[in-house]
């Protein structure tokens, strides 16, 4: 039962010493207004590694997943990861879209192919979202601009993919692109998308 699922998971917490396991799945946005969780998310994630392939409630997957989203969780946390988000991409997109999230924040260097691979597999759909944008991180990869420059014409990543585009060549190169974008997918919601994008960067060019 989903129920138990949660609770089996606060034991394993417990039994290694997190404190704040009572908390697992609480994510707080205004610390002042709501005060900070008390779990002890970076102990827990050995925890979490452990138990996330086993896990078959989509809440709780999609917790873990937001607990694993945190920079010091690289690269340890990739791996299991895109194994969770391979499987979830198969039976659920939200669940896997939080999985992604995640992996884009887990990336490396060392594990960029892997990701990129990811990216441009179709079949993912919307879950590549933010692994999309993810790819911005990695400006110096010869593997990422031609990327990108395929995904812009994804409408499941294309907005992401014109995001990550802009950190990873700037706005001014990456404007004649995403005019592509607008010119061959007008009328679609792609195209409605890059149109918005090419106001934005031309509104910051003459700043």
């Amino acid at each position: 039962m989903p129920d138990s699922e949660w609770e089996a998971l606060r034991r394993d917490l417990e039994r290694a010493g997190v404190s704040g396991a009572d908390e697992l799945g609480r994510f707080v946005s205004n610390v002042e207004f709501f005060g900070d969780s008390a779990f002890d998310e970076r102990a827990a994630m050995p925890v979490l590694l452990t138990a996330l392939p086993r896990l078959t409630e989509p809440r709780l997957v999609s917790a873990v997943a937001g607990h694993l989203r945190r920079p010091w969780a690289r690269p340890q946390a990739f791996d299991p990861l895109l194994a969770a988000f391979r499987h979830w991409a198969q039976k659920d997109a939200t669940t896997a879209w939080h999985l992604g999230d995640a992996l884009g924040s887990a990336a490396t260097m060392d594990r960029l192919p892997s990701l990129v691979d990811l990216c441009l597999n179709r079949a993912y759909g919307t879950a590549r979202q933010m692994p999309v944008a993810a790819l911005g991180r990695f400006k110096k990869s010869s593997d990422v601009r031609p990327a990108l420059l395929e995904l812009i014409h994804d409408g499941d990543v294309g907005l992401h993919a014109m995001s990550a585009l802009r950190r990873v060549v700037g706005a001014a190169d990456a404007l004649p692109y995403i005019e592509e974008v607008k010119h061959t997918d007008a009328g679609s919601r792609l195209g409605d998308q890059a149109a918005r994008e090419i106001r934005k960067i031309r509104k910051w060019l003459k700043q």
